[in-house]
């Protein structure tokens, strides 16, 4: 069956063969497997700036949480404080107030009894005609 076959044509043919394989691995099958190895290393790149950008997400998400918590932190204490400045004023206010009309009140009183002794003296002065006005009503009775 192989007895036809002449040997240089075989040799030739697997010369050619090999020939082939050395100049579609050269022009074919490395520039593809370059390609394939650069879209492998390109896709890992990616992978690994969107880790990063993940983490730095995270880090700004947790840093923004920080500050909104400092903020709503320092909201509080200016409330507070306005609070606290309010009330002050109120109490001051409300305790000049309070003087005031205690001292209103104790002129009052003063008043009051001065009246009520200027009443006394009045009602002393006058006690006896107090007394023959009321005797002369009795009488008239």
């Amino acid at each position: 069956m192989f007895s036809d076959m002449h040997g240089s044509i075989m040799l030739a043919t697997v010369a050619i063969f090999l020939a082939m394989i050395v100049i579609l691995n050269a022009m074919f099958y490395k520039p593809l497997l370059r390609f394939m190895d650069e879209r492998s290393d390109s896709i890992k790149n990616d992978e690994n700036k969107v880790k990063e950008n993940s983490q730095q997400m995270l880090g700004v998400n947790d840093e923004l949480e920080k500050i909104h918590a400092e903020t709503r932190e320092e909201i509080h204490k200016i409330k507070q404080a306005a609070i606290d400045q309010a009330k002050e004023e109120a109490a001051l206010m409300l305790q000049a107030k309070k003087d005031e009309l205690e001292k209103q009140m104790q002129d009052f009183t003063a008043e009051l009894l001065e009246q009520k002794e200027e009443l006394k003296r009045h009602l002393l002065q006058n006690l006896p005609e107090f007394k023959r006005s009321l005797q002369n009503n009795i009488k008239n009775i």
